[in-house]
């Protein structure tokens, strides 16, 4: 049967480790575990998620930080681009953690910058059973429910999306930092038409849409591509890369140059012309038809 001593020592050697870790996890240098220990990664470094493009990665410290709020935001006429750009971070983390991911919207979202569409939802890799879709009518309720999905070590991540302005966005931004951090939960904030506000986000992202390549001859759409800046970075320089995203990874666009497209290249070598040799003129709307040329 052990001593007294030997138990007291043996619970002070716990509060002494619990101590280390929760220093470290508010200097960033750890995630606690879902099931509740809190365990640092290999190394001491960073839990992180990766985004799967190592110069990204590298200038991120080795990815997105778990437990950790992530900013994004586009202009107004950038929505749909900003939305796959959320969209793919949250399938990297629901791929990896193999838990749901919940999506908060405020209720303007869906006609600002479009809903769901479940072959979308496919090419990115995510089920629509792996996702729980909360939509609210204030970003204050956007807010409140992020910071309840967070503390929720089930989920994967939390996707939050406004388009209209954060009231107190410093505070608001902190407390859900604060409530990532005790779970490691990725948090991601997508705000439409944002105007610069400050943010105790641990990345800030700026997404704008880049041309995509032409998917064959006859002008089809290629993958989605985007310029991602990132403005301000927690862990390192901030930088801006194009990015496009297909089966379940980021990875760097080529060339914008090589993104466009030619209508006169019919992607047929046997040809090596245009479909229509010179231009034709349209039907008229009304009136006769137009008589034919005759020889």
């Amino acid at each position: 049967m052990p001593s007294c001593s030997t138990e007291a020592s043996r619970s002070a050697a716990d509060v002494a480790r619990l101590r280390r870790t929760i220093a470290a996890i508010e200097r960033g240098e750890a995630s606690p575990d879902p099931s509740g220990t809190f365990p640092a990664s290999e190394g001491g470094a960073p839990a992180r998620l990766l985004l799967g493009v190592p110069q990204v990665d590298g200038v991120l410290g080795g990815g997105l930080l778990w437990g950790g709020l992530h900013e994004a935001s586009a202009a107004a006429e950038h929505a749909g681009v900003l939305g796959a750009f959320a969209l793919g971070l949250a399938a990297r983390a629901v791929a990896q953690r193999r838990r749901p991911l919940l999506v908060v919207q405020q209720d303007l979202v869906p006609w600002e910058a479009g809903t769901f569409y479940a072959p979308g939802l496919a090419a990115f890799g995510l089920s629509p059973g792996a996702l729980i879709v909360v939509r609210v009518r204030r970003p204050q309720d956007v807010l409140f429910v992020m910071e309840e999905g967070l503390k929720c070590a089930g989920l994967a991540a939390v996707l939050g999306e406004v388009c209209a302005p954060l009231p107190e966005a410093l505070t608001a931004t902190r407390r859900l930092s604060l409530a990532a951090r005790g779970r490691g939960v990725l948090g991601l904030l997508v705000r439409y038409a944002a105007a610069p506000e400050p943010c105790a986000a641990a990345s800030r992202w700026v997404v704008s849409p880049l041309p995509s390549p032409a998917r064959d001859g006859f002008g089809g759409l290629g993958l989605p591509r985007a310029n991602a800046r990132l403005v301000r970075n927690r862990f390192g320089p901030p930088g801006a890369w194009p990015l496009a995203f297909a089966g379940g990874h980021f990875r760097l666009a080529p060339d914008e140059r090589e993104a466009r497209h030619d209508p006169r290249d019919t992607g047929s070598p046997s040809l090596g012309r245009p479909a229509l040799s010179r231009p034709q003129p349209a039907e008229p709307f009304d009136g006769p038809p137009r008589t034919a040329d005759v020889a």
